[in-house]
């Protein structure tokens, strides 16, 4: 049997985060979750293995400076952007960034999971 895979979920809305930590762990994902960018980059100092789901609008640092973080701190995991918010600018600022994707708010939960696979399989292995 695959070891499960490691999902770092970042959102400051308490609901969202914990509804996603349980639609994932019931998918046999282990997840790992923070309430702030900072907390996840202060985890992320000695490399992270998984993928990272974040949401766009957070305090003090949303998902696209997360995303500048992690180009200026030379992290390579892979990132799918989470919003609420809609429209071809927030998507191609996303990917210019470096997110693999930008999924919008409400989203179909197993098209959401295939998502994460599919952006798990195609990571390298560490």
């Amino acid at each position: 049997m695959a070891p499960p895979l490691l999902v770092h979920i970042i959102d400051d809305d308490d609901a969202v985060r914990d509804s996603l930590a349980i639609l994932l762990e019931t998918r046999g994902f282990d997840v790992a979750t923070y309430a702030t960018a900072q907390a996840f980059l202060d985890h992320a100092e000695g490399g992270i293995e998984g993928c990272v789901i974040t949401d766009v609008q957070m305090p003090e640092m949303n998902g696209l400076q997360l995303l500048r973080a992690f180009k200026a701190r030379h992290l390579d995991v892979p990132v799918l952007v989470v919003t609420a918010r809609s429209g071809r600018t927030l998507a191609e600022e996303a990917m210019a960034q470096g997110a693999r994707a930008l999924i919008e708010k409400p989203f179909d939960p197993d098209a959401f999971v295939e998502t994460i696979r599919t952006t798990l399989a195609d990571r390298p292995p560490t």
